[in-house]
């Protein structure tokens, strides 16, 4: 997939309602088993709030379980928020994600993923990645953003969705929801992209807005190290400019974009 380059910049109006980035590995049974004590001593103070899930078996599966001695299986999971609960950090037997819903640049974001899972890789030690994934949700909102008497058509291009670009057909458009999964240099990005409709409190009825969910990954095993860190800025400076491709520029500049330098992705 050839995306042409794009401008680095960070919106005044940000659209962002959420990144997360995920590396998986082979399963540690050890963090299914004990509680990761160590763990969360070294991140309370940055993640004070702090608890466990675990998905819920059908009783008569339980009891089935049970019934024939076996151990009861389980993929608890265990979740760490900031105290303002912006940003979330989770880990288990297969998986550590950071996910946020304030993404200020990418520079911001590695940093803390990085810092934890450096310490997760000293405590548990993961043999390798067999998954890398960095993930954004950008919510298109006119009203937030002064342009309630612009069609859809003046804000996302063309070759995104055509069908707002028919005269005849874009008034009685309702819905649109697309499901991509492309090709990229470094593995694969599942675009997903569409019309949607969200309440806002200062409004008795929902707006309709645009999403733009591009989540890249790879499915390979990958070493620990350098590797994963080049892989994902990759991954970030794909995901600016598939956003970018994927709006006019009335639509850019009405998010009031300020350039960045960009020595660093």
């Amino acid at each position: 997939m050839y995306l042409p380059e794009s401008e680095r910049v960070i919106y005044e109006r940000n659209p962002l309602i959420q990144v997360a980035c995920q590396l998986r590995f082979p399963p540690i049974l050890k963090i299914s088993r004990q509680e990761p004590v160590d763990f969360q001593d070294e991140i309370r103070f940055q993640y004070p709030l702090f608890e466990s899930t675990q998905p819920q078996v059908p009783s008569e599966i339980s009891q089935a379980i049970q019934k024939f001695g076996l151990p009861l299986l389980s993929d608890i999971s265990y979740s760490f928020k900031s105290e303002d609960q912006i940003w979330h950090l989770c880990i288990s037997k297969d998986s550590i994600t950071l996910s946020t819903s304030a993404y200020e640049r990418y520079e911001h974001f590695q940093k803390r993923f990085r810092e934890a899972v450096e310490l997760f890789e000293r405590i548990y030690t993961p043999s390798f990645y067999t998954r890398v994934g960095l993930q954004y949700q950008d919510l298109i909102i006119r009203s937030k953003l002064g342009l309630e008497n612009k069609q859809w058509s003046d804000l996302i291009t063309e070759h995104i969705a055509s069908e707002l670009y028919n005269a005849k057909l874009s008034p009685s458009i309702q819905s649109i929801i697309k499901d991509l999964v492309l090709k990229t240099e470094q593995g694969q990005v599942h675009f997903k992209h569409g019309l949607v409709f969200v309440k806002q409190p200062d409004r008795s009825d929902d707006e309709l807005a645009y999403l733009l969910d591009a989540d890249f990954y790879t499915e390979r095993k990958i070493e620990r190290g350098e590797n994963v860190w080049n892989i994902l800025g990759k991954f970030n400076k794909s995901a600016r400019n598939l956003f970018r491709w994927s709006i006019t520029d009335t639509l850019h500049h009405a998010m009031r974009p300020q350039t960045l330098e960009t020595t660093e992705i």
